[in-house]
């Protein structure tokens, strides 16, 4: 018999030998495409009532093929970056465009689209290449949702911008590195059943997926950047905003006076879930809920998000106050997942379909099938008076799960600022002083010494077992407490500033554990486990810290400033926001001690 360990192990060594993508309850299975969908970047991937698979092409394309992704034939085609398919029928079709929302039909039956008709075209566009338009799903009153993101890079250069619609406005509310330069970027929006266009709710940098849940609530995700701490879930409520300011410019009344970036904070809605930069991927995309009654596992009615990095995770959502918040899970990571992954849907039989496209890094169609082995997993985490409540899929280890010690809480908040991203601040451990088991062991519930709203809750349980000996596939869990149960919320400060190393005290020793993960979250993407770099696509650039000796010969400082500022010859980004001196300070120092020759014995070349 054949232990659940064994299993496991067996497993990983077959994923690491022959690159098998298997483990505990889930299999990856890459879709094979015809030739002739090329690039074979997937933009959106949709199902039909009647059950077949279609796919939005980055070159303006959708195909069609039955439920098995079989039998492929091109559907319609000319299209405008083709970020959003909905599906009526086999005859009729939704997609959203760079500049409409449009109907698409075959109307003679032979299964090519012939028919092309604008919905709404309301929002403006100049030929920026970021003006991404992110859709389309229904509400439970049949309106379409959607919404578009802000301008980028070449905005700058606002001379050298075609106007195509649209009325180009060069007003830059409050510094900002991403703009609203024509009408609704950075806005959502809903087009009723007749066609009207209703602008939603506005303050977003890049809402690069939009999702409906089972009750047709309307939500979306809002991506990491400037005035966007770190990316999260958000429910899309009508007239609130949700942080970007520079979107206000399309209120009906013009930009409100703002006296501080204080009362800016004030007048913002957090998101439902935050997902901590790095920790829970880095740029998701659309989140997708598993309705399919247990064919997925046992993940009913609970949300999954891809993102750009090879991840999909997992969201718990509650309502506590009247108002959504929740745990966000990785569940995926790698494993035979490839990057990319921006675009999914659940088929008729429960099988997750994956469309990635990350502009040459990752492309293609994935499938995540589950095995009816039963995962075993953080099934959710649950706001209570006191702490808070952990779910499993499985029963575990009594004796562990008694532990007080068993059970690792820290909590955080980040920055609301213009700049990019923000550090973890306020970091501190949360002790549980008391925990209780169920007869089942399926559940524990924790009281922590300090429960206060605002902030990320952080779980860390790697020394907690299954009963039957299994160990947690993801043992970490992030919960976003904004209220409490009384509804107490948090009332500031949201921001403050971020003193540079050189005003900053020189702050404790370095800790090279601390490093690592640092690395292992932020670097290893680029730099790779071995230090010597050489990733595919733009990653190919990343410094070789083993064989280019001159990299590690710079002084602290100077590499402490790449760390801080990015280094643009080779698309390093910059991390002064995103890493506190103390993170930039530890990193440092474990990439010197595991990769400086001179320092360290080197690690073998990664296979």
């Amino acid at each position: 018999m054949i232990t659940a360990k064994l299993r496991q192990a067996t497993c990983r060594a077959l994923l690491f030998a022959a690159a098998l993508p298997c483990f505990a309850g889930y299999r990856v299975e890459t879709v094979p495409l015809p030739p002739a969908m090329w690039p074979p970047e997937i933009f959106a991937v949709a199902f039909s009532p009647e059950g077949d698979l279609y796919v939005a092409s980055r070159s303006g394309e959708i195909w069609r093929a039955d439920r098995h992704a079989q039998n492929w034939r091109r559907f319609a085609s000319g299209l405008n970056e083709p970020l959003g398919l909905l599906v009526d029928s086999s005859r009729v079709a939704y997609v959203m465009q760079r500049p409409e929302l449009t109907k698409i039909e075959d109307t003679d039956g032979d299964g090519i689209a012939d028919k092309y008709t604008t919905i709404v075209s309301n929002w403006g566009i100049t030929g920026n290449y970021h003006e991404f338009p992110y859709g389309i799903k229904r509400d439970k009153d049949g309106n379409f949702l959607g919404a578009l993101g802000l301008d980028s890079g070449g905005a700058k250069e606002l001379p050298n911008i075609k106007q195509t619609r649209g009325e180009l406005e060069k007003v830059i509310v409050r510094g900002e590195q991403q703009w609203s330069l024509v009408p609704y970027r950075g806005w959502s929006f809903k087009v009723t059943p007749a066609g009207e266009f209703v602008p939603w709710a506005y303050g977003f940098r890049q809402p690069a997926g939009i999702g409906v849940d089972p009750d047709g609530e309307f939500f979306s995700i809002d991506t990491q950047g400037d005035w966007i701490a770190s990316s999260g879930l958000i429910h899309q409520k009508k007239d609130h905003f949700y942080g970007h300011p520079a979107s206000l410019k399309w209120l009906p009344g013009g930009v409100p006076p703002i006296q501080s970036d204080e009362e800016l904070a004030k007048k913002r809605t957090p998101p439902a879930i935050i997902l901590p930069h790095g920790l829970v991927g880095v740029s998701p995309g659309e989140p997708v809920w598993d309705t399919t009654g247990g064919r997925f596992g046992p993940f009913s009615n609970q949300i999954f998000i891809g993102d750009f990095s090879k991840l999909i995770s997992r969201l718990y959502l509650e309502k506590v106050a009247g108002e959504y918040q929740g745990a966000a899970f990785t569940f995926l990571r790698d494993k035979g997942l490839r990057q990319g992954n921006m675009r999914m849907a659940f088929s008729p039989d429960g099988v997750l379909y994956v469309g990635q496209t990350s502009w040459g890094v990752g492309e293609g169609l994935q499938r995540v099938i589950w095995d009816e082995k039963p995962p075993v997993e953080i099934l959710a985490v649950r706001l209570l008076r006191r702490g808070f409540a952990l779910d499993f899929t499985v029963p575990m280890n009594a004796a562990a799960a008694a532990r007080t010690e068993t059970f690792r809480v820290n909590r955080f908040r980040y920055l609301y600022h213009a700049r990019y991203g923000s550090p973890q601040i306020d970091v501190a451990s949360v002790p549980v002083t008391a925990v209780r088991v169920s007869n089942d062991t399926r559940q524990v519930e924790l009281d922590l010494a300090d429960l206060q709203p605002g902030y990320v809750y952080e779980f860390q349980l790697e020394t907690l077992n299954a009963a039957s000996g299994e160990i947690l596939d993801n043992p970490s869990a992030f919960y976003t407490a904004n209220r409490l149960l009384g509804g107490e919320r948090f009332t500031g400060p949201f921001t403050k500033p971020i003193l540079t190393p050189e005003q900053s005290a020189k702050g404790s020793a370095v800790d090279l554990a601390a490093g690592k993960v640092t690395y292992d979250t932020f670097c290893v993407a680029c730099h790779q486990a071995d230090g010597r770099g050489g990733g595919t696509g733009p990653m190919k650039a990343a410094a070789n810290f083993v064989e280019d000796t001159a990299r590690l010969a710079k002084s602290d400082a100077e590499l402490l400033r790449s760390i801080r500022t990015g280094f643009g010859a080779t698309g390093m980004p910059a991390f002064g926001s995103i890493l506190s001196d103390q993170q930039a300070r530890n990193v440092l120092a474990y990439i010197r001690e595991a990769f400086d020759p001179l320092r360290a014995k080197v690690r073998p070349r990664s296979r």
